[in-house]
């Protein structure tokens, strides 16, 4: 997997017209991730992207296809460019950036997803560009696939690889992923993006071996180094211990906890239960509940509605560790405890995106059963990526590393040496964010 470096500029591999579309989102230098991966897509080369949640994963296919398609780079195979993610949220967030990039444009292009149709100019033969999960593209798209020069799939290792044995949301998985493969197979022969935030060792080596050709660009089972991690080992009643670090959260008023918050469970009947009893507990926070039940009319709603700071905690399950952005979230609670490293890395990327910081606090019912599956699964995921640096207003901007401490925490008994955890292995991470494990 290459190294990262960045003393790039987007004017270095991109038309004025696209660098002066990213101007007007607040993005004026590739970091490291982008320096390295784009060049390599302009190239020609197939990609599998792997990169902290947050890191701007997203503009490293994006750019490149709305380059192409513009220019007319891939026209021996077609004018047409597909982007896949698992969910219509997440493709709804792709198009929400897509079409602020495209409204730069003085080229002919038609922008695509779900009830969404942008077009630039007027042209029958205008190339277009498709997002959208695979069920809906693979029953809309309305030209041969075999014309796609470029397919892009979002978080590839869930849409792509054998699931994992643990995972929750199976059956609503195995459609989008068949969708996928059908896709993949009629688009045989065209230029591949493959991103995600993790990988595990077996993950890894199943796309290798799947894509020899590919270029991988970034590191594994990383976390950015201004994410504060908490573990809570504790007896007793749950509910109760979450009031209590949501309370304590409240009376911080510096970052990481200045902002909204997100409580992940692993059952949707668990985010309704909760959600109702916040309410009743604290209805100024206006919580809602989003997960796979929730009305398909009301998902984007609510996503809206949380990021726009109408409501303060929004509790949801798994379906929301993907990919989706809330710039407002500081504060990431892990109710049930991540059945592997790979949910850990997700759900906990929900904050400490794009160079800021951010807490993720993990509810653990005490006992040597519980320290085993956290130490055994979570903590090999615990290394830190590289610092990526986020361009604002022309220049670079950088956060140092969070601070240790917790909200209520007085030198907690218990408490253990920063990147320490105790093991089998003894193994010993070195970080720069601090991992708090805490007994209540």
């Amino acid at each position: 997997m290459s190294k990262l470096h960045s003393d790039a500029a987007f004017a270095d591999f991109l038309g004025p017209e696209l660098v002066a579309g990213l101007r007007t989102v607040e993005i004026f230098a590739p970091n490291a991730i982008q320096a390295n991966a784009i060049p390599l897509a302009l190239s020609g080369r197939d990609l599998i992207v792997c990169a902290q949640t947050g890191s701007g994963k997203t503009l490293t296919f994006l750019l490149p296809i709305l380059h192409q398609l513009t220019t007319g780079r891939n026209s021996q195979r077609g004018n047409h460019a597909l982007i896949v993610a698992p969910t219509e949220q997440l493709s709804l967030q792709v198009v929400a950036l897509a079409s602020k990039l495209v409204a730069s444009l003085r080229s002919s292009l038609e922008l695509r997803c779900m009830d969404h149709t942008m077009q630039t100019r007027s042209s029958a033969s205008a190339p277009q560009l498709w997002v959208g999960t695979p069920k809906w593209l693979s029953e809309n798209i309305s030209f041969d696939p075999k014309n796609v020069a470029m397919l892009a799939i979002d978080e590839a290792d869930l849409l792509l690889c054998a699931p994992s044995a643990t995972a929750s949301g199976e059956d609503l998985l195995r459609e989008q992923r068949e969708k996928t493969e059908e896709l993949f197979a009629a688009a045989e022969g065209a230029q591949l993006f493959l991103a995600m935030a993790h990988l595990s060792n077996e993950r890894e080596e199943e796309l290798q071996k799947r894509f020899p050709e590919a270029q991988m660009v970034g590191h594994t089972g990383v976390m950015v180094p201004t994410l504060r991690q908490c573990f809570h080992y504790f007896k007793g009643d749950k509910d109760a211990k979450l009031f209590w670090l949501l309370s304590e959260a409240e009376k911080e008023d510096t970052e990481p906890l200045a902002g909204s918050t997100m409580i992940f469970c692993s059952l949707p009947s668990t985010a309704d239960r909760l959600q109702g009893a916040l309410a009743e507990r604290k209805p100024s926070s206006r919580p809602l509940a989003l997960h796979e039940n929730t009305p398909a009319q009301d998902k984007a709603t609510i996503a809206s509605e949380f990021r726009q700071g109408g409501c303060e905690i929004l509790l949801t399950t798994d379906m929301a560790a993907r990919g989706l952005d809330f710039p407002r979230v500081r504060h990431v609670v892990l109710f049930d405890a991540p059945v592997d490293a790979t949910a850990f890395v997700h759900s906990a990327g929900r904050t400490a995106r794009r160079g800021s910081t951010g807490l993720v606090t993990c509810i653990i019912e005490g006992g040597d059963a519980a320290r085993e599956h956290i130490d055994g699964k979570i903590f090999h995921a615990l290394r830190d990526g590289p610092q990526l640096t986020f361009a604002k207003n022309g220049g670079q901007a950088t956060v140092d590393p969070p601070q240790p401490g917790h909200p209520g925490q007085k030198e907690p008994k218990g408490r253990r040496q920063r990147g320490y955890a105790k093991s089998a292995h003894q193994w010993q991470p070195k970080r720069s964010a601090p991992i708090d494990m805490i007994e209540i």
